[in-house]
């Protein structure tokens, strides 16, 4: 049989198509700290389900996946969403998870430092509420055999691995088993194991101090650990302001998003961002071809009603605290960092 013959330039043509053009793109949208307790959780029980998120669906429902921190547990505490001797322990009813659903949230982080407040019992429903609701909960397990600390999300045949890990969770000892606490050798094995099942890394990190610019010694040391180990983007809360924005090694390190659904008084507590990647995978790699920055309003519903000024105060403060350019483009703030590569080096 003879064979077709390809002219030079049709072929190089065609190659350069197949390397340029990538054959999966999906989007990630991450915010910062969530309460579905206290007043939220409130108006919630009233029968207003989409209360938190009313404000901001649109933006949510146009990424395909949306990651936040839950910072609360999910219980059915008979009406109670915040114990009333003590206004730092709350949880959310147990339709919040539908509040979540609804607003196109599929994955959370469970592992914080209120993932123990209302004990074991509400830490096994907050997983099973969010199951029953098909929503994706890493950090946190029923059983102390073994904690979850990752999930594996796909589309477009491209998979996204989230690994969540807290630097220290409130109350006694009897969580330890059902919380991933950050442990180095155990976050080693863990992302070095689920970075040969996706094409993507994203590790979630809940530690530092409260209301600070900048992660202490420690915190940022333990970030870095989990790029080392081969995470491609840490994300970083616990927090409540926004922070920087590192570029470490072969990856990035967002030390903290700030509030989300929150509400406190710090002007910074209420103004923070959130980040939408867009991930690409090709035949021989997968990369990050955007990374765009989302500022917000947090509080009970947030929102993206922030002023001119605002916005400029925001994005300055978060260039002071990075070692990566932000640039404005079309009204729109994007990270220009280096070509952030997973697979195929």
């Amino acid at each position: 049989m003879k064979k077709l013959a390809i002219p030079m330039l049709m072929w190089t043509m065609l190659c350069s198509a197949q390397r340029v053009d990538s054959l999966a793109r999906v989007t990630l949208l991450a915010f910062g700290d969530v309460n579905l307790g206290r007043t939220v959780g409130q108006r919630i029980l009233q029968g207003d389900v989409d209360y938190p998120f009313t404000r901001i669906r649109d933006t949510l429902s146009a990424s395909d996946f949306v990651f936040v921190n839950l910072e609360s547990q999910l219980s059915d505490q008979g009406g109670q969403t915040e114990d009333p001797t003590s206004n730092i322990v709350f949880c959310g009813p147990p339709v919040a998870a539908a509040s979540l659903r609804r607003a196109h949230i599929g994955i959370v982080s469970t592992a914080n430092n209120h993932a123990f407040d209302y004990g074991l019992k509400a830490l096994r429903e907050t997983i099973s509420f969010l199951r029953t609701e098909g929503i994706e909960s890493v950090g946190t397990s029923e059983d102390s055999t073994g904690v979850s600390s990752f999930a594996i999300v796909e589309k477009h045949h491209l998979r996204i691995g989230i690994a969540a890990y807290t630097q220290f969770v409130n109350g006694p000892v009897l969580w330890q088993g059902h919380i991933s606490l950050f442990d180095s050798q155990r976050a080693k094995i863990e992302i070095s194991n689920l970075k040969k099942q996706v094409d993507f890394v994203i590790a979630s990190y809940h530690g530092g101090k409260e209301y600070v610019d900048a992660p202490d010694a420690q915190t940022q040391a333990e970030m870095r650990f989990l790029i080392d180990a081969g995470a491609d983007v840490v994300i970083g809360h616990h927090s409540h302001v926004p922070q920087g924005i590192e570029g470490y090694g072969k990856g990035l390190i967002f030390h903290s998003l700030g509030n989300f659904v929150f509400l406190q008084s710090p002007y910074w507590t209420r103004r923070s961002y959130g980040v939408e990647f867009t991930i690409e995978k090709f035949i021989d790699r997968s990369t990050i071809s955007a990374i765009r920055l989302v500022p917000v309003r947090a509080g009970y519903q947030p929102s993206l009603d922030l002023s001119k000024d605002e916005i400029t105060k925001l994005i300055e403060r978060v260039k002071s605290l990075s070692n990566v350019q932000i640039e404005s483009r079309d009204n729109m703030f994007f990270v220009r960092a280096p070509s952030f590569t997973s697979r195929g080096e």
